[in-house]
């Protein structure tokens, strides 16, 4: 039942191939024993049957030892041969995020598209090895992190809480997920809020630093909860950072903050940097100074209530940044019907 729902979940629902449905049915083993039987009554039948497109690339896996006995490598597709090398370079590099070393570059736009492929195809059969799912995660790294992709985030995040609910080990795999700095793919953790899985929501809660003693016992707590994180994203994307903290270096990781300062002056910042993506003005620069000398309570009222008028009315907004900052502090607190 498991194996069947991550595979309904792992990105890839198309064809398979006449060796992946054998090994499904039948086994890793018989898998390994059909094709050697074939091989050895029509080498061309078996590679043909190795290089259909539609081979997943934990068929592909299984096979290695097999594909290398019996010779097979050079007769290999492009796609399989660079897939194996991929393999290769996992195997015998220390760390093979970086890119570098060994015969084959992970930087390459070729290595890109077999790595989606590999893991696209693959994802669906973790648990399948360590060694299979640490390729896994070593590819969902170097696809975020080298080729910045995320079409594969809601994969990888649909992988991290499959793997909680089993217990196993999913730390390489949250940091993979946030290295893409992304404030909408925190979408795709705050989904797991309305699960119906414990583990999901606790993880979820975690990953996202929601309290702990957030009330979600029933099925209206988790949608509320939900619906509250997808209103302060949608008011605070722009302002979002990630600060590079994960489960690696603390058990509770704050994955990103909200600059501030660039909320008070409504101004988009990088998510990977924490730096505004124009320039600060002159006029900005002198609003900044004036927004420091408030406590940090003060602070974070201050941004609220400038981002909510510059959305709700830029000419206002434009009125209230020209006031005192202890005038635009009673303000925010209080209000004032000519700013509505």
């Amino acid at each position: 039942m498991e194996r069947s729902a991550i595979r309904m979940n792992s990105g890839y629902n198309g064809p398979i191939g006449y060796l992946d449905r054998i090994r499904r049915t039948r086994g890793a083993n018989f898998c390994r024993n059909a094709f050697l039987r074939t091989e050895r009554g029509n080498r061309q039948n078996a590679v043909r049957l190795i290089n259909d497109d539609r081979l997943l690339f934990a068929t592909l896996f299984v096979l290695q030892p097999e594909i290398w006995e019996r010779n097979l490598y050079q007769e290999l597709s492009e796609r399989n041969r660079t897939a194996l090398n991929i393999c290769q370079k996992i195997r015998s590099a220390k760390n093979p995020q970086d890119g570098t070393g060994g015969e084959i570059s992970l930087k390459s736009e070729d290595v890109h598209s077999v790595m989606l492929w590999m893991f696209n195809t693959g994802a669906g059969e973790d648990g399948l090895s360590a060694e299979f799912d640490q390729i896994l995660d070593i590819t969902a790294s170097v696809l975020v992190k080298t080729h910045h992709e995320k079409t594969v985030l809601p994969v990888i995040a649909d992988l991290i809480f499959r793997r909680n609910r089993r217990g196993v080990y999913n730390h390489d795999l949250i940091w993979a997920f946030f290295q893409a700095r992304d404030p909408q793919s925190l979408t795709h953790i705050a989904g797991k809020l309305r699960s119906s899985y414990k583990k999901d929501v606790e993880l979820a809660c975690q990953l996202l630093h929601i309290p702990e003693d957030t009330p979600l016992n029933t099925g209206r707590d988790k949608q509320k909860q939900y619906d509250a994180y997808l209103s302060w994203l949608k008011e605070n994307s722009p302002y979002v950072y990630f600060t590079g903290e994960s489960l690696q270096l603390t058990n509770s990781p704050s994955v990103c903050g909200v600059n501030l300062e660039a909320k008070y002056l409504c101004k988009d910042v990088s998510p990977r940097n924490n730096r505004p993506l124009t320039p600060l003005t002159d006029e900005e620069i002198a609003n900044l100074e004036h927004f420091h000398e408030v406590e940090d309570e003060e602070k974070a009222a201050l941004a609220t209530f400038s981002h909510n008028l510059h959305t709700k009315n830029e000419s206002s907004w434009n009125e209230w940044m020209q006031y005192p900052v202890s005038k635009q502090v009673d303000i925010a607190k209080y209000g004032r019907r000519e700013l509505a």
